[in-house]
């Protein structure tokens, strides 16, 4: 009987069943019902000598459970274990029940196991029972449970199945309830969905429930803070003579809500109960019948967030940084070779200013066997008393180098030279050795190519900008500096600049014209190719690409292509550029407007402070132009980096140790060098890399659902004003039109003239964009982003921050962006998606 398990018998009761008895011995509310054990488990598959079908199937079809299930299904339980069943139904009353699989690896703290076994509901009858039990045994052989225990690192000859017999409810409404927040993490709410009938329709995605949160009040318990209505669905109801059926909802069924605020306060208060009682958040399965609530399964909350805590400042700033960097999961190799140089090297003058060093890669993360977890929400830098030397630092450092004629500097020419000659050797005649060489030499440029040049030209742009904005400030004019930096020429402009040539080439000529629209973007390479004007353009795209081709994909992942490496990406951009009218600059820049604006301040008109102004904005619009133009340089070594490690990834497929070349980049710069240092790798390390490869490709595709950067820790509160997303300013105006999401660079040929340019991240690989959208909503970023800083040059209202936009939006539907106050508006209700619900509510 379940009164005889409790938490301690999981290998005997499974989870499920030994939480349940757990429960029940406590006094709480659980249907009544016995546990045919482990050992009932273990009696059938000796009783059929199943054992040798398992080791066989798994051995010859690794994650192929078919033979297994085949055999169980076609054996009848033992004569012995049928009578044991029997009599323990005939004592629980007969009548219907439900037979819940309950393994030995489910219902843990990592690892819940949902909907992996099976469940039968409303068995009727001591031969529907036998048969249900024998479908839960076979159910452990599922491929889904199969993957998921691989998935996890579960042992699949040591899992055992038990079956819980419970006397079924018969249950007006049912539904699961998680007693802290699933989405957030606060573990001050809990949150409640309700279906009418039995609750295998929610479980199954079958239906959309009732959706409630209920928040704790200090002292006054528990109330509804939000309710959202169910929208449909099936709902699944027993048959008087055994199993279910299942039956469309009506529009009465969705019109009304079917948990009361009371009822759902009495099982907010049950499921504190059974909280408190393990000790940590549950996910609770419940029924209500006539009688009240019964719990009819209770499990640790797998992968619950850390609930959102106040940042500071400071912390609110190196998360917005890091998750433009990082706005995806670094892969091993990212994280062991090219990310460590970005942080250490990009972030060099940070330790100029603070007069620390600068926090290694692997702290800043959580990095487990190469897999970069999570960031931990700390800044780079670890500010001391020292910091209050960091004036006096700049200034001595802004009396040494004249940023005036800073891109001629000797350093950053010899680098630059530098990398065409490691670009230029022929990889493929390269010992394994030679080839982690290499990749190192181009690791080791990012110093001349950024690290110094920032260190000795950026010192009196930053005093510069600081000197600016007091006297903007003594002029009420603060909010003009984002203008009055714009416009700056930098290597961005002029990549955009040379992409608008080729956009004009293609329009000035019939032939690219029909070509261009006639073709997506991965297949226009191929068809320039076949005609004569075709085969002229792609010369001038490869020159092109020769000098701007280092674009990134995402800044903090070589291990993606760049334009050079993916062309097609650089396609669909012009794919819509040349579908456009070309752009029309204005007839002055804005910058110029703003600057003179200023200095027609009556402050201003003092000798003195408007020559202190005219060089403090010179200087502050040299800082930009450094800050971008070093972003450009430090991408130049990744086409190099990239094709090296590739080139040794199809040495490891030649070697047997891996499948594919890209599988190199689950493989840390450790793993690599203890390849290279034995080559060809003897047979055990060739078989250890291939399990490390399998095994973080399993990790890192388990972490798929965990966000590396908690954006929430930047998301601004909304304050009332009602918009429908909140972020940050990062350009001034408002703009209305139809939201476009686009993903990744493969999405770029999808934006059309006129759209809202919504996008999970930027960089200035984007900014081409930006000449066809009329705005730009970004989950991540701030007002000084890269995406915020060309947004202001183009005129276009931009919200930074937002954190969820590309999620909550609907591609299509339209908005409205206010740059100035970092909102966004819907206009109207969004557009049907099919297959998708409606996630606003």
């Amino acid at each position: 009987p379940l009164t005889a398990v409790g938490r301690g018998d999981l290998e005997m009761a499974g989870g499920k069943g030994a939480n349940l008895g757990e429960l029940l011995r406590a006094g709480l509310p659980v249907p009544p019902g016995f546990v045919v054990t482990t050992a009932a488990y273990d009696h059938f598959v000796a009783h059929y000598q199943l054992d040798a079908t398992i080791a066989q199937t798994l051995h010859d079809q690794p994650g192929n459970g078919a033979a297994i299930r085949a055999a169980f299904e076609t054996a009848a339980l033992p004569p012995d274990l049928a009578r044991a069943i029997q009599d323990a139904y005939r004592r629980l009353g007969e009548g219907p029940v439900a037979v819940r699989s309950s393994a030995t690896a489910e219902d843990l703290p990592g690892a819940a196991f949902a909907g992996q076994q099976d469940t039968y509901l409303n068995i009727i009858g001591p031969e529907a029972l036998l048969d249900a039990v024998r479908r839960c045994f076979a159910s452990l052989w599922t491929d889904r449970a199969i993957a998921y225990r691989e998935r996890q690192r579960i042992d699949q000859r040591s899992v055992k199945l038990a079956a819980v017999v419970q006397r079924l409810v018969p249950a007006r409404l049912a539904g699961v309830m998680f007693t802290a927040n699933p989405v957030t993490g606060a573990r001050d709410e809990l949150v409640i969905d309700a279906t009418p009938g039995l609750g295998e329709s929610l479980v199954s995605g079958q239906v959309t429930p009732d959706h409630l949160v209920l928040r704790q009040r200090r002292w006054r318990g528990w109330r509804v803070a939000e309710r959202g209505a169910g929208r449909g669905g099936v709902v699944v109801r027993p048959l008087a003579g055994g199993g279910t059926e299942e039956v469309p909802l009506d529009a009465s069924d969705t019109a009304r809500p079917h948990l009361t605020d009371r009822e759902a306060r009495r099982l907010a208060r049950l499921g504190a109960a059974i909280q408190r009682h393990f000790g940590v958040p549950q996910d609770i399965e419940w029924a209500w019948a006539s009688g009240g609530p019964a719990i009819v399964q209770a499990r640790p909350m797998t992968a619950l967030p850390e609930p959102v805590r106040q940042a500071s400042g400071l912390a609110r700033l190196a998360t917005s940084i890091i998750g433009e960097i990082f706005p995806v999961r670094p892969y091993p190799l990212d994280a062991t070779a090219w990310d460590p140089a970005v942080i250490g090297e990009g972030l060099g003058f940070v330790q100029l200013i603070s007069g620390t060093p600068v926090v290694p890669f692997d702290e800043l993360f959580v990095v487990d066997d190469g897999i970069v977890v999570r960031f931990r929400g700390r800044p780079p830098i670890r500010p001391g008393p020292r910091i209050l030397l960091a004036p006096f630092r700049l200034l001595a450092a802004s009396r040494r180098h004249d940023p005036t004629h800073w891109r001629d500097d000797p350093g950053l020419a010899r680098a630059r030279a530098q990398v065409g000659v490691i670009e230029a050797r022929d990889l493929g005649r390269a010992s394994p050795r030679e080839l982690l060489a290499t990749a190192r030499e181009a690791l080791a440029l990012l110093r001349p190519l950024v690290a110094e040049p920032r260190l000795r030209y950026l010192p009196r742009g930053v005093l510069g900008i600081a000197r600016l904005l007091a006297l903007l400030t003594l002029a009420r004019r603060r909010k003009r500096l984002g203008t009055l930096i714009s416009g700056v020429e930098t290597m961005t402009a002029e990549t955009n600049r040379a992409l608008e040539a080729l956009a004009a080439r293609i329009q000035a000529d019939p032939e690219l014209t029909t070509i261009f629209a006639a073709h997506d973007a991965a297949d226009l390479q191929s068809a320039l190719a076949e005609r004569p004007a075709g085969q002229v353009w792609l010369t001038e795209l490869r020159a092109f690409l020769d000098r701007y081709g280092h674009r990134e994909t995402t800044l903090g992942l070589m291990s993606l292509p760049t334009w050079k490496d993916d062309p097609a990406a650089v396609l669909g951009i012009l794919k819509g550029l040349a579908a456009a009218p070309p752009r029309r600059g204005a007839a002055r820049p804005e910058w110029e407007v703003a600057r003179d604006d200023v200095l027609a301040h009556s402050l201003l008109r003092l000798p003195p402070l408007r020559s202190a102004f005219r060089s403090s904005l010179a200087s502050a619009r040299l800082l930009t132009q450094v800050r971008e133009d070093t972003h450009f340089y430090l991408t130049l070594p990744m086409p190099v980096l990239r094709r090296a490690f590739l080139e040794f990834g199809r040495r490891l497929v030649a070697a047997g140790a891996v499948d594919i070349p890209d599988d190199v980049f689950h493989l840390t710069l450790a793993d690599l060098d203890r390849a290279a240092a034995s080559w060809p790798p003897p047979p055990a390390l060739a078989a250890d890399l291939r399990r490390l490869v399998a095994r973080r490709q399993a990790r890192r595709a388990a972490l798929n659902a965990t966000p590396l950067i908690d954006l929430r820790l930047v998301k601004p509160a909304d304050g009332g004003t009602g918009a429908f997303l909140t972020g940050t300013p990062g350009s001034p105006g408002v703009a209305e039109g139809p939201a476009r999401i686009i993903r990744d660079s493969s999405e770029w040929g999808r934006l059309r003239p006129g759209d809202v340019l919504v996008a999970p991240y930027t960089n200035p690989s984007w900014t081409p964009l930006f000449q066809r959208a009329i705005a730009v909503v970004v989950d991540t970023g701030a007002a000084g982003s890269h995406a915020a800083i060309v947004a202001r040059e183009y005129g276009l209202p931009a919200v930074m921050g937002t954190v969820d936009g590309t999620r909550r939006l609907v591609d299509g539907e339209r908005i409205r962006v206010d740059g100035t106050r970092g909102l966004v508006y819907r206009l109207g209700a969004p557009p049907a998606v099919p297959g998708r619900p409606d996630v606003a509510s």
